[in-house]
């Protein structure tokens, strides 16, 4: 496979990101996804395209509404187009055989951001193994009957707003309830300036850079 690519420049980065952010606040779909194509034509790899131009964006939008600079229904426009682009890059990755391993991902309860959440989904199927997508808002009493049934090896939790790592711990006690040798990873921006958090719910691992997901479900609890 060789030596892994080396990011893309700071300047290139920063042209997108503004490029892609221009298309956003437009509610421009077409020429989103042309920004987009203009970063592979560049030689970004889909990863440097979800991490380093999708996901700055939304982060920037996600401070634009918080600052009040735009409204609720930008916002949610803004992340309907940026999911209907990880849709698109996902579907650009050939597939490798099964691995047998299985991954149920969802977000904490009350969380409704669940794009992160649907990037560690691709990340794992476009690594052959079996995902199963929860979405946004998942209640802990609904991880308990869903793990039973499925019997995921990991199960991953996706938690963006600080308020709601309260909802975290329950969920993950279901889950390991359900099934012990499950194991538990959580990540998102609450946990950036919160690492502590993550041992402090419970959970197995912590993952705040999901660049390092698959090193991080193939190495011991």
């Amino acid at each position: 496979m060789g030596a892994p690519a080396p990011d893309p420049s700071l300047t290139e980065r920063g042209q997108l990101v503004e490029s892609l952010l221009g298309a956003l606040d437009g509610a421009d779909q077409p020429s989103a996804m042309r920004v987009v194509d203009r970063a592979i034509k560049l030689g970004w790899t889909v990863d440097d395209v979800r991490f380093h131009l999708v996901t700055p964006a939304l982060y920037e939008v996600g401070r634009r509404w918080q600052r009040a600079e735009i409204g609720v229904a930008d916002e949610h426009l803004a992340c309907s187009i940026c999911e209907w682009l990880l849709f698109a890059l996902a579907g650009r990755v050939r597939r490798p055989p099964a691995t047998g391993r299985r991954a149920l991902v969802g977000c904490s309860e009350g969380e409704l951001h669940s794009l992160g959440a649907r990037m560690i989904a691709h990340l794992l199927s476009e690594r052959g193994w079996t995902v199963l997508l929860l979405g946004a808002d998942t209640p802990a009493s609904a991880w308990p009957q869903i793990v039973r049934a499925r019997r995921p090896d990991v199960a991953l939790l996706s938690t963006t707003t600080h308020e709601l790592l309260a909802q975290v711990g329950p969920s993950l006690m279901a889950i390991k309830t359900a099934r012990p040798d499950c194991r538990t990873i959580v990540g998102g921006q609450a946990f950036w300036d919160l690492p502590s958090a993550a041992s402090d719910c419970g959970a197995d691992s912590l993952l705040l850079d999901a660049r390092a997901l698959i090193q991080q479900v193939q190495s011991p609890a």
